[in-house]
């Protein structure tokens, strides 16, 4: 099961990269670092940590392997990390969020849209982090 959820992150990931205008063999980089991010927060979910840390390691994981990737292939970090992180985007509790919303469950409405910013959030801290220590570190480099 944990492989095949990965082998299926890994083409949904390919499949938005092409829908994002990503050509060549960048798909396929892309599509690898969808299957990346779903692995690690598999991994650190299995191991029994909090959601938000399980998004914040995954991501920065993500973040990394984009990084590395784009100096390597002399391409733009974005055009690999965004399609990487979009089997870790919280898109189903955005949908609940506004669902109990309109239903007038206002308090589930509430504790759903926090859970979905702090998993947001890891999400954007995961990837300042990796992106700040790369540029200090090609700061120091020059």
């Amino acid at each position: 099961m944990f492989f095949l959820e990965v082998l299926f992150a890994f083409f949904i990931t390919a499949s938005f990269a092409i829908l994002f205008n990503v050509r060549g063999k960048l798909i396929v980089y892309s599509g690898i670092g969808g299957a990346i991010s779903w692995f690690f927060y598999l991994l650190f979910t299995e191991k029994g940590y909090s959601y938000s840390t399980c998004y914040l390691l995954a991501t920065a994981a993500t973040a990394f392997y984009s990084e590395i990737m784009a100096k390597k292939l002399k391409t733009t970090v974005p055009t690999l990390l965004i399609a990487a992180l979009i089997p870790m985007a919280p898109g189903g509790g955005v949908y609940y969020t506004m669902l109990y919303l309109v239903e007038n469950r206002y308090q589930e409405s509430m504790l759903k849209g926090m859970e979905t910013s702090i998993i947001a959030g890891s999400m954007a801290l995961g990837i300042i982090l990796i992106s700040t220590c790369f540029g200090i570190f090609h700061h120091r480099t020059k």
